[in-house]
């Protein structure tokens, strides 16, 4: 049961994060500002890679605050622009790697996926192509 919990408190932070990293292609900030969103999209791949559904959570978060504030700030002046093309590009490869893998196939579980296919690598596939 604590397994199950488990997964599934993974599986919300990983929506969670696919979701915040989702935003950022809506996102104008000043050009400083995307530093600390490109620190917070690599936590995200750092703890998705992991399969810690905490430090996937808190970077998820983290990734959330580091996004365009409400209130104006000493930076109100300086242009806003759009993601950085290497901010932009490696958030579209995490929430790939995150929606096209469920859980069980979330890295280091080595578990099954829904269809009972093994999730693993499969490049020890035969030579031919043809499997087992």
């Amino acid at each position: 049961m604590a397994d199950t919990a488990a997964g599934n408190d993974f599986e919300e932070a990983a929506r969670q994060a696919a979701s915040a990293l989702g935003r950022i292609a809506e996102w104008s900030m000043p050009a400083p500002r995307w530093r600390a969103v490109a620190a917070a999209v690599e936590a995200v791949g750092q703890s998705w890679r992991a399969g810690d559904g905490e430090r996937l959570r808190l970077a998820a978060a983290r990734l959330a605050l580091a996004g365009p504030r409400l209130v104006a700030t000493r930076h109100e002046d300086d242009p806003l622009v759009p993601a950085p093309a290497e901010v932009h590009e490696r958030s579209n490869v995490l929430i790939t790697e995150i929606l096209n893998r469920s859980r069980s196939s979330a890295p280091g579980s080595g578990a099954v996926g829904e269809d009972g296919a093994d999730c693993a690598d499969d490049s020890d596939d035969d030579e031919d192509g043809g499997g087992a």
